[in-house]
């Protein structure tokens, strides 16, 4: 246990800020690079205007790629299947392989939007005079709004057959506000809040060596606040890789005992 004065302690925090600062000048000299070059198809306008960013912790076996680019969207419905790519319009929940049809490799999506995120459609909707709509921005959201409280969204990309042997998972940083998502067909869950981030471990689902279609189906029927709440992945999307052995998602944690007078760090 060591006593630490009032200055000794103004010394460290002085020289702890130093130390960040220097570390943020040299994070910031890493050249960023991404997945921007392994999308199918034209990449949507400004996305080459941006550059695509990764962490890639050399030696430590983790990478990490924003897949913030060269995404799709379109309007889902929240009552017609017809009108939502046939959901909740099937007998069966689903056959492997099988979930949703924009998930199909040959589907055609050419006249779907290009989008690049983060993205909120519902920011681009009218203004709506509906008082009911007041604290949420006067925008056509909500189970009277069925047309625009949809929205699906599409993403091609590709894995190297080099990746075989690695894990691989999915990370959502944050989507108003209940989504779906599916990996080549795969169901690979729910996550019901647009507050909260959420990750998938696509390490099974993924075609090594080829082409893999990303499928999220929003829903910004309800929301959560009293207040301007957005609609769809308005955070970013990144795809992470890891060797089989490695420490888990927020694995880590560092605890300090500090009491009166008295700290050890």
């Amino acid at each position: 246990m060591s006593h630490w004065t009032r200055r000794e302690v103004l010394k460290s925090g002085l020289a702890s800020a130093v130390s960040l600062s220097a570390w943020q000048k040299a994070a910031g000299a890493v050249e960023s690079r991404g997945l921007g070059a392994a999308v199918t198809g034209q990449p949507s306008p400004g996305a080459s205007e941006n550059p695509t960013g990764s962490e890639d912790s050399s030696g430590s076996g983790r990478e990490r790629l924003l897949l913030d680019f060269g995404w799709r969207f379109h309007f889902g419905h929240a009552t017609d299947p017809t009108k939502d790519f046939g959901y909740d319009g099937q007998g069966l929940f689903s056959k492997t392989g099988g979930m949703f049809r924009p998930s199909k490799p040959r589907f055609d999506d050419s006249n779907w939007r290009a989008v690049d995120l983060p993205h909120d459609w519902a920011v681009e909707l009218p203004f709506k005079h509906d008082r009911k709509l007041a604290d949420h921005g006067f925008k056509p959201l909500g189970r009277e709004y069925p047309e625009t409280s949809i929205g699906w969204y599409r993403r091609v990309f590709e894995a190297p057959a080099s990746d075989l042997g690695k894990r691989l998972s999915i990370e959502f940083e944050g989507v108003f506000r209940d989504s779906i998502v599916a990996l080549n067909g795969m169901y690979l869950g729910r996550h019901a809040s647009g507050y909260t981030p959420f990750r998938y471990d696509v390490t099974d689902f993924v075609n090594y060596g080829g082409e893999n279609v990303l499928v999220v189906r929003v829903d910004a029927t309800l929301g959560e606040g009293w207040f301007y709440e957005g609609a769809g992945i308005y955070r970013h999307v990144w795809l992470t890789k890891t060797v089989s052995r490695h420490v888990a998602h927020w694995g880590t944690f560092v605890r300090s005992e500090v009491q009166r007078g008295v700290a050890t760090v």
